[in-house]
């Protein structure tokens, strides 16, 4: 499609965190004009966005899985099933997730996902092996490994462009190496399942940590005489990942991470898992059997093990807790991952010249559209509301009557 005209929509401007009402143009796969488009003559594919909102398609830097199979042991056809399901909630970018497993068994995992080429991967979030066995939570003990360069470089060969985020125990001896080559190869070394002190955990920042894996969870937590891992987080500018579905972190502590980190610093994520979209049940991660009741994953001893979210859940729910703006709201699921992964040039946000990643929803988040590329990926109604319009020539420019919501 070289065209698409989107009409009269709500646009959803995080960079700005504002809300302004007019036409949004795609042509040749990216954003050409935001405001008033106005047709004379010749055929152009348009989407009725009345009433609807039109956003930044959502970044997932964390996902294990979802729709009945999780990335670390899926099939090439499995996983294109994992990322529609995604798709049609309003994720246009994602990294599928590893988890602590086998060398070789990340390492085949990260190559059926680049195999695949898909155009809403972004790359691939690696979760251990290198963590502390204390803050494991749902990772399988026995594929623990100590930190090494060596077998840090045995699952990056080949690959050192594609992997983006090592999530990784920055307290264990040698990890400062590790830190040192993540950094090295242009991706993001990231504080998650550790047991370090405060001051452990500030000199890791210092070192090159850039990224707090799903915040509160399977980290040290705060003392008043010992901050821990989760002080440090908040004593500093680094960014953060929220779980946000009211079971990994309370509605309450929500709030205060918000209040306390502000709005730019944190990255809505689902860190979900097979079970997502489907019913409760028995389902399983990184070779451990994982139990799903009232929507909640957790092991045999009451472990939670990834979650059952949506991104469109995440950012419904992120509102309900906090009562920020939608906008805002938005910024944290779409801008904030591309400013973290270094893609904000051309993702994360509406802006002219930026990659057509689009996602529109109604007031209760529902999905209606999802356009990656400028490619209608997912149509709610099988793409009803789109229709041919004619025009000559195509004028456009930022509307006067564009209004602040």
């Amino acid at each position: 499609m070289n065209s698409l005209l989107i009409r009269g929509g709500n646009l959803v401007l995080p960079e700005k965190e504002a809300i302004k009402t007019g036409d949004l143009l795609i042509q040749e796969g990216r954003i050409a004009c935001l405001g008033e488009v106005r047709l004379s003559g010749k055929a152009i594919e348009t989407i009725d966005a009345t009433g609807l909102y039109v956003s930044p398609g959502f970044i997932d830097l964390q996902t294990n899985g979802g729709a009945g199979y999780n990335f670390g042991d899926a099939t090439a056809e499995e996983i294109r099933k994992i990322i529609a399901f995604h798709i049609a909630r309003g994720t246009t970018g994602l990294l599928p997730t590893t988890v602590t497993a086998p060398i070789e068994a990340i390492r085949n995992a990260v190559q059926q996902v680049h195999s695949l080429n898909h155009p809403a991967v972004l790359g691939m979030h690696i979760e251990g092996p290198f963590i502390a066995t204390k803050r494991k939570g749902a990772h399988n003990a026995h594929h623990i490994l100590t930190p090494s360069v060596e077998r840090l470089n045995e699952l990056l060969a080949g690959y050192e462009g594609f992997i983006k985020i090592v999530t990784l125990a920055p307290e264990l001896p040698g990890a400062d190496q590790l830190i040192s080559r993540i950094t090295e190869i242009g991706a993001v070394p990231s504080f998650g399942h550790s047991d370090a002190t405060y001051r452990q955990t500030i000199e890791a920042i210092e070192h090159g940590i850039s990224l707090f894996t799903h915040m509160f969870n399977a980290m040290r937590g705060p003392h008043h005489r010992e901050p821990g891992v989760v002080g440090a987080a908040l004593d500093s500018e680094v960014m953060v990942e929220l779980i946000c579905d009211g079971v990994h972190v309370h509605p309450v502590i929500v709030r205060l991470l918000l209040k306390a980190k502000g709005i730019d610093e944190i990255c809505l994520i689902t860190d979900s898992i097979s079970a997502a979209g489907l019913a409760d049940g028995e389902y399983s991660l990184g070779g451990l059997v994982v139990f799903v009741q009232a929507g909640q994953a957790r092991l045999a001893d009451g472990t939670l093990s990834g979650s059952t979210l949506t991104m469109n859940q995440a950012v419904k729910k992120f509102i309900e807790f906090t009562g920020c703006s939608l906008s805002a709201a938005v910024k944290a699921a779409s801008l904030n991952p591309a400013r973290l992964l270094a893609i904000d040039e051309r993702k994360g946000s509406l802006e002219e010249g930026k990659d057509a990643d689009i996602v529109i929803f109604d007031e209760g988040l529902d999905i209606h559209y999802t356009i990656i590329g400028g490619e209608v990926f997912y149509a709610r109604d099988g793409g009803g509301r789109c229709e041919q319009q004619r025009g000559d020539e195509l004028g456009y420019g930022v509307s006067e009557r564009a209004t602040k919501k």
